[in-house]
């Protein structure tokens, strides 16, 4: 019974921690901090809960209309975008301008620009990049990782660096005591002319 209480505690504590992100019908949300997510077609809303801390979340606009004189519907869909954004433990909703009609949801998904408010209306500072940016952005990132390891590597203590196998002085002794006495007696002639 102690350990359900104390599980049972650690969750709600955890729980007290984060905060909710509410994203309308309107927007898919494809990933949240690099794992895919899934969404239903029945719901309504999208309701996240984060961790303080900063978050990445892929979504794509995704809006259903019916057409008057005909039976069928057609469905406006954006590029996915991404949102880089900072969580406390304030509840968050994105919020967008409403789209009144099938040219103004076209016109939207071209460029969509959305916000994220506070549950007190206050706006949250947030980063919109679209998919190809944030890629182009993760790649620039891991390139200037790889190029400071680099360096740091090349910089450390150069002893580290040192060639290995034996010194010329190892060789020279080895290749001495190879020698036959008339390649030694030539080899110190060699070095006594060199001397001059």
């Amino acid at each position: 019974m102690k350990a359900f209480l104390s599980s049972l505690i650690v969750l709600v504590s955890l729980s007290a921690n984060a905060a909710e992100l509410n994203i309308p019908d309107t927007f898919e949300v494809l990933q949240v901090d690099g794992e895919k997510q899934s969404k239903s077609f029945f719901t309504k809303s999208t309701t996240l809960d984060l961790e303080p801390g900063q978050h990445v979340i892929e979504i794509q606009y995704s809006e259903m209309f019916e057409h008057d004189s005909e039976d069928h519907h057609e469905t406006v869909r954006s590029q996915p975008f991404v949102l880089i954004f900072d969580v406390t433990t304030e509840d968050i909703k994105l919020t967008h301008a409403e789209q009144l009609g099938i040219d103004e949801a076209r016109q939207f998904a071209k460029s969509p620009q959305v916000e994220l408010m506070t549950e007190a209306g206050n706006p949250v500072e947030v980063q919109q990049l679209t998919q190809k940016q944030y890629q182009q952005d993760l790649l620039s990132i891991e390139q200037q990782r790889r190029q400071q390891v680099v360096q740091q590597s090349l910089s450390d203590d150069p002893s580290e660096f040192r060639e290995q196998g034996p010194d010329a002085v190892e060789m020279l002794e080895y290749w001495w005591e190879q020698a036959t006495d008339a390649e030694r007696q030539e080899f110190i002639r060699y070095l006594r002319e060199e001397q001059k």
